[in-house]
């Protein structure tokens, strides 16, 4: 990612007009305030940037909300394209994210009992071969007008937050901490103040992240946690064994005890877990294991558990995804998020694969509570909106969530931009139009699949 930054800001300050993705506007502005002006920096400095775009084929969208029963109001969170919001049902958004030190989002919530406090997590969630980081937890108190840093900076990634039911200053962090190498600033924290101050409430070791929390939503100081040892190197990268394990707290974080009957006695990769809102007895735990099951189910708020499917597909790559929810009306109603969308009707024995006309990579979903009906789902495609209980999905993609690796032009008047994107091809467009409306999606068009990288015109 470094080097990505370091090409693409060559490339910026030769074409010394035009910006294609806005998570290198934050980089540059932040480097520039903490480094001496560079040559690269100086050519920039007088410099008006605008967005060419392009939005069409989405980007890593890492978490997704919406008020329930209020279809209207929902917000997307991309993996390094900040956070955008909503109020006319996704006709139109605003980026309201804008002048944060970062760009990239794990986790998203929405305090239940304040639909204007919002609590976010930096940095992605999904450590893969690349992912960006953060500099820890943001609060907004009006909707995300303002926000302000509330610390934890050094947790680097942050997978999920869980707020307290009836109290907007009480949530929990679920922080996956340095990828590349150990650090304390990792596990399950706590703050009951806004934020003001923060409890570390459940830690292993300096290589053992929190990959997972959920909250009973009846008794929220019931919690499960999944926990994960892993480490990315340069070359490879290690997943699953070592403290890996499901943890569940009935004291608000307190104390924990770690989960063992009826789950696998030979070693885990990355867990997910979600805890069913109608019936809170039914707790599910998704993971990877040496033929003992993929996905686990406990009928008796995490005393015990046991296998209900083993089929490795609906955990395709697991240290990616491992990520489960529960339908908030109906416990047997599951969803599992992996390279395909997958759907149970009967507790977990059985999944089809759902959304085969959307972009693969599945990383955020949120089912209204409401409304079981309204899906927003998000991957590495951009996100999309079901009406139907996922029967069918709209896909919408009408924000700037594009994750570029490497831009280059060409010499035409006026020149064009090429482009390699995180899962999402290769894409060329132009630095300007004819047309008053500037540069549309339809100006884009895309030169190959896959993952693009270094491209040269």
């Amino acid at each position: 990612m470094k080097l990505s930054v370091k090409v693409s800001l060559y490339s910026l300050a030769i074409m010394a007009a035009t910006i294609v993705a806005a998570p290198f506007v934050a980089h540059l502005q932040t480097s520039a305030a903490q480094t001496p002006a560079s040559p690269e920096s100086a050519a920039l400095t007088n410099l008006r940037w605008r967005s060419i775009g392009p939005a069409k084929m989405g980007g890593g969208v890492t978490d997704i909300a919406g008020i329930p029963g209020n279809p209207d109001i929902y917000y997307v969170a991309g993996a390094n394209g900040g956070i955008h919001k909503t109020i006319n049902g996704g006709v139109t958004f605003r980026p309201i994210f804008e002048n944060q030190e970062v760009y990239s989002i794990g986790a998203l919530a929405i305090a239940p009992s304040d639909n204007e406090v919002l609590w976010v997590g930096t940095g992605e969630g999904d450590p893969r071969n690349s992912a960006s980081f953060g500099n820890g937890v943001y609060r907004s108190i009006d909707g995300g007008d303002s926000w302000k840093h509330l610390g934890l900076p050094d947790t680097e990634r942050i997978k999920r937050i869980r707020v307290h039911p009836t109290d907007p200053d009480t949530a929990y962090v679920c922080a996956l901490g340095h990828a590349w190498g150990p650090n304390e600033e990792r596990g399950v924290f706590q703050t009951t103040d806004g934020g003001k101050n923060w409890q570390k409430i459940l830690y292993i070791d300096k290589d053992t992240a929190c990959s997972d929390l959920d909250m009973d939503p009846q008794n929220p100081r019931i919690l499960y946690a999944g926990m994960w040892t892993h480490r990315r190197k340069p070359w490879t990268f290690s997943t699953g064994g070592g403290q890996t394990a499901l943890y569940q707290s009935k004291d608000g974080g307190a104390t924990w005890k770690k989960l063992t009957t009826g789950l696998p006695r030979t070693e885990m990769d990355r867990i997910g877990v979600a805890v069913s809102r109608s019936n809170p007895n039914t707790v599910y735990m998704v993971t990877e294991t040496k033929n003992e099951g993929v996905l686990f189910r406990s009928d008796d708020r995490g005393t015990s558990w046991r296998a209900v499917n083993f089929d490795p597909n609906i955990n395709f790559r697991p240290f990616y995804y491992s990520d489960i929810r529960v339908d908030p009306t109906n416990p047997e109603r599951v969803y599992s998020l992996s390279g395909s969308l997958m759907m149970s009707t009967d507790g977990g024995r059985t999944f089809t694969r759902i959304a085969n006309n959307v972009h693969g990579d599945h990383q955020s979903f949120w089912i209204d509570p409401a409304n079981p009906n309204r899906i927003l789902s998000g991957s590495d495609g951009g996100f999309q909106v079901s009406f139907d209980g996922a029967k069918t999905f709209e896909i919408v993609n009408n924000i700037v969530l594009s994750q570029y690796y490497h831009i280059t032009y060409d010499m035409r008047v006026p020149y064009h931009v090429y482009g390699g994107l995180q899962d999402n091809g290769n894409w060329v467009g132009p630095s300007a139009t004819r047309f008053r409306e500037g540069i549309r999606k339809d100006d884009w068009y895309t030169v190959s699949g896959g993952d693009g990288f270094f491209r040269s015109a």
